[in-house]
C-alpha cells in the first residue's frame, strides 16, 4: 500500500505525538514551496506533509497557503507499524445485461405503421408540453444512487511504485475464431481468460491494465471493462464482455468486481469539521484539470471514507467560498479516487488540500 494505517493513526489521531517527536531542524520558506514538496525533501515521502503542518499550526492556518520567509519546524517521523494484510475482494451477484424492448404491436409487414386517424397526425415538430413536464416532474422525484455503478466499477486506483500489479487471470484473446482478425475486444464478444483459480459460472470480473506512474507518488491502475463467466475449463474460462470502458486488449488482467452497496435515495450529508485531504495527483495525463476528471487523494477506507463523500476546495479569500468539490467514487485502504464535481477554475493540482464536506450515511 502507499501508506498504512498506522501512519494516518500517528498523524491524524495523534497529533500531539507527532509534535513531540525531536526536530531535524527548521526551514525557511521560498517562493513556489508547498508541503507536499517540503514532505518530499525532508522525509523522501511526500504522504507525510500532514506532519509538517501539525508542527506548524500556529503558523500555517490553511494547508494550501504557505509564503515565503515563514520559518517552519520540521519534525521527525514518528515510529511506525507493519500494515496489515488486505482483505480479500468480495464478488457481488452477476450483473444481468438488460433485455430488449418489445416491437411495437402496431407494426405491420415491410416496416409500415397502421393508419392513424386524421386528428392524430402531427408534424416531426409536434411536442407534448404537458407530457414534458410530467416526465421532468416525475424524473426530479425519482431516487437515484449517489454513485452509479459504471463510476465506482471505472474507477482507476494506485499502487505503490515498487508494487507488482496481480489479478486473478489474463485476457489471452479471442474465444471464438470469426472474432481473432478484430484488433479490439469489444462489448459482447467472447474472450479467452487464463485462470488457474477460475471463478464460478456467473462471476463478474473486472478487466483492467496498468497505466502511466505519477512520479514519487505510484502506479495507476486503470479499469477496462467488466466480463461474466459463461465457461470454465482446465486452468481457463471463457467471459462475455459486458461493459467497455477503455479499450480492451490481450493481457489485460482480470480480478473480482470490487464490492458495490450503494442504494437509490441514499446521498452524502453536510457535516462540519471534515478531515482533510491533499491530492496526490491525476488518472489521466492531461495539462488542465475539468469537470469528471479523477484525482487521487491520500485517504481512504482505513480514514473511514466510503464512496459517495464530498469534499470542498475553500478559496484563500473567503474560508467559506467555495471554489471546487470532488466525490469518492473509488476506494482502497490508504487512497481514494474522488471525480471533480464542480470548479470555479484550474484549481485542482497536486498538493491542494480539500476537505470533507459531505460523509455519506
Amino acid at each position: 500500500m502507499v501508506r498504512s494505517a498506522a501512519a494516518i493513526l500517528a498523524v491524524l489521531i495523534l497529533p500531539s505525538f507527532a509534535q513531540a517527536q525531536e526536530p531535524q531542524g527548521t526551514h525557511t520558506v521560498v517562493r513556489g514551496n508547498t508541503l507536499w514538496d517540503l514532505a518530499q525533501s525532508y522525509y523522501q515521502n511526500p504522504f507525510e506533509w500532514r506532519v509538517i503542518w501539525e508542527a506548524n499550526r500556529g503558523v500555517v492556518e490553511d494547508p494550501n497557503w504557505i509564503y515565503p520567509d515563514e520559518v517552519l519546524v520540521i519534525p521527525g517521523l514518528p515510529a511506525r507499524t507493519p500494515t496489515a494484510a488486505q482483505p480479500a475482494v468480495e464478488v457481488p451477484p452477476p450483473v444481468t445485461p438488460r433485455a430488449a424492448e418489445a416491437v411495437p404491436q402496431d407494426l405491420v409487414p415491410f416496416g409500415f405503421r397502421q393508419a392513424r386517424p386524421t386528428d392524430e397526425v402531427r408534424s416531426i415538430f409536434y411536442r407534448d408540453t404537458a407530457a414534458a413536464r410530467a416526465i421532468a416532474s416525475q424524473s426530479l422525484e425519482r431516487d437515484y444512487v449517489a454513485v452509479s455503478s459504471d463510476a465506482a466499477y471505472s474507477a482507476p486506483w494506485l499502487v505503490g511504485l515498487e508494487d507488482e500489479v496481480v489479478g486473478t487471470g489474463v485476457i489471452e484473446g479471442f474465444a471464438d475464431e470469426g472474432d481473432t482478425r478484430a484488433s479490439t475486444i469489444r462489448s459482447f464478444q467472447r474472450v479467452l481468460v487464463e485462470m488457474p483459480s477460475p471463478a464460478r459460472v456467473g462471476a463478474n470480473l473486472q478487466v483492467f491494465r496498468v497505466g502511466r506512474t505519477i512520479e514519487t507518488v505510484g502506479k495507476v491502475v486503470a479499469p477496462t471493462g467488466v466480463l461474466t463467466v459463461t465457461t470454465i475449463g482446465d486452468g481457463y474460462v471463457v467471459g462475455t464482455i459486458l461493459k467497455e470502458y477503455d479499450r480492451i486488449q490481450p493481457g489485460d488482467l482480470v480480478r473480482p468486481l470490487p464490492t458495490y452497496t450503494l442504494q437509490p435515495g441514499v446521498y452524502a450529508e453536510e457535516i462540519s469539521g471534515g478531515s482533510e485531504a491533499m491530492i496526490m495527483g491525476f488518472a489521466g495525463r492531461q495539462m488542465l484539470s475539468d469537470l469528471g476528471h479523477i484525482a487521487f487523494l491520500d485517504l481512504g477506507s482505513d480514514d473511514g471514507l466510503a464512496v459517495g463523500d464530498e469534499f470542498i476546495l475553500y478559496g484563500s479569500a473567503v474560508p467559506t467560498a467555495r471554489e471546487g468539490s470532488l466525490q469518492v467514487v473509488g476506494i482502497s485502504e490508504g487512497t481514494s479516487a474522488a471525480r471533480i464535481l464542480s470548479m470555479s477554475d484550474d484549481v485542482f493540482r497536486q498538493g491542494v488540500v480539500v476537505r470533507l464536506a459531505k460523509k455519506m450515511r
